[in-house]
C-alpha cells in the first residue's frame, strides 16, 4: 500500500535532486532501510567536449543524503534554527562513513524548501561537546538544529567544499609527507651538509612532481600555493647544482610550510574563520 508519507518522501527526493545542479550525478539507492537516499557525484564546469560544447569533468567526489520531507511549510524556532528530531541510531550509523553525508529537511508545500546539515560535523562540534554521552544514552532520539543560513540553493558552495574534503585531507597529508623532506633536503644542501648533485636534483624535482599534481589541494587551499607555486620550486631546485642557486631562499617557502602544516589544528581554525563571518561548519 502507498501511503502518503510514501508520496511525500517521493516528493521531497523530486525536490532535491531538481534543486542540485543539473552537472551532478545523481544516484538513487534502491534500499533505504540505512538512511541513504541519495548519493551524488561532483562533476566540474570549464571543459569542452569535441564539438565545442559544455563539458563537465569527473572529480571523484561524492556525498550522500538522508531526506526527510514533510508537506507543511518548514517553520524555524525562535533561536532562527530548523529543528528536526532524528533517531539515535542514525547518527550513530552516520558518523561511521568517511564520505560526508547530508540530512535534508525538505518542504515539498509551495514554494518548497531545502534545508541541510553536514551530520559528521554537527555531531564533532555541537553533540559531542553538549553532550558528549549521547551514544550511550538510552534517548531513542535527538533534535538537531539546523542553520537557516544552509537553504540549498544558497547553499551548494558549501556543500561543494563539504564534499571534496576528505580527498582534500588525503592530498594535504601527502603533501606534507613530500615538501617536509623536500623542505629539509634543500635547508641541509644550503648549509652545505648534504651533498647536491643530479641525482638528488632529480629526485627532489619527482618528489616536486608528486606535489604538482595534487589538483583538490593545489585548487582549495587558503595558503596561496597553487600549481604556478610549485613549478617555481621545481626550477628552484632546478638550479640547486649552483652556487648562486643555493643562496638563493626557497620562493614562497613560508606559504608552502604553512600549508603543510595546516593539516594540525585545521577544524579549529576553519571554525574561527567561519564564525567570525556568522557562518558555521556545519
Amino acid at each position: 500500500m502507498r501511503t502518503e508519507t510514501h508520496i511525500i518522501d517521493s516528493r521531497a527526493v523530486k525536490t532535491v535532486i531538481g534543486k542540485l545542479p543539473h552537472h551532478w550525478v545523481v544516484r538513487e539507492l534502491s534500499e533505504r532501510d540505512y538512511g541513504i537516499d541519495l548519493m551524488v557525484e561532483i562533476f566540474a564546469p570549464g571543459f569542452k567536449d569535441a564539438k565545442g560544447k559544455d563539458a563537465f569533468a569527473a572529480t571523484g567526489s561524492v556525498f550522500h543524503i538522508q531526506i526527510k520531507g514533510v508537506d507543511k511549510p518548514l517553520q524555524p524556532v525562535r533561536a532562527g534554527t530548523i529543528n528536526y528530531c532524528i533517531d539515535t541510531k542514525s547518527l550513530a550509523y552516520v558518523e561511521k562513513f568517511s564520505i560526508p553525508f547530508f540530512l535534508f529537511r525538505v518542504s515539498v508545500a509551495d514554494p518548497p524548501k531545502v534545508y541541510f546539515l553536514w551530520i559528521q560535523r554537527y555531531i564533532k562540534d555541537v553533540m559531542d561537546r553538549k553532550t558528549p554521552l549521547w551514544r550511550e544514552d538510552e534517548q531513542s532520539s535527538i533534535t538537531v538544529r539546523i542553520p537557516p543560513e544552509n537553504e540549498l540553493l544558497a547553499g551548494i558552495g558549501k556543500i561543494e567544499k563539504i564534499a571534496f574534503r576528505p580527498k582534500y585531507l588525503e592530498e594535504l597529508a601527502e603533501f606534507a609527507e613530500v615538501y617536509g623532506d623536500i623542505g629539509n633536503r634543500i635547508d641541509a644542501i644550503r648549509a652545505g651538509t648534504h651533498d647536491v648533485n643530479d641525482g638528488i636534483i632529480s629526485d627532489l624535482k619527482y618528489r616536486a612532481f608528486r606535489a604538482r599534481r595534487l589538483n583538490v589541494l593545489l585548487t582549495r587551499n587558503e595558503c596561496c600555493i597553487d600549481r604556478q607555486s610549485v613549478d617555481a620550486l621545481i626550477q628552484y631546485i632546478t638550479n640547486l647544482d649552483t652556487a648562486d642557486g643555493r643562496n638563493q631562499p626557497i620562493p614562497d617557502a613560508h606559504n608552502f610550510e604553512m600549508l603543510a602544516n595546516s593539516i594540525a589544528g585545521m577544524d579549529l581554525v576553519e571554525n574561527f574563520v567561519l564564525e567570525n563571518d556568522g557562518l558555521l561548519a556545519y
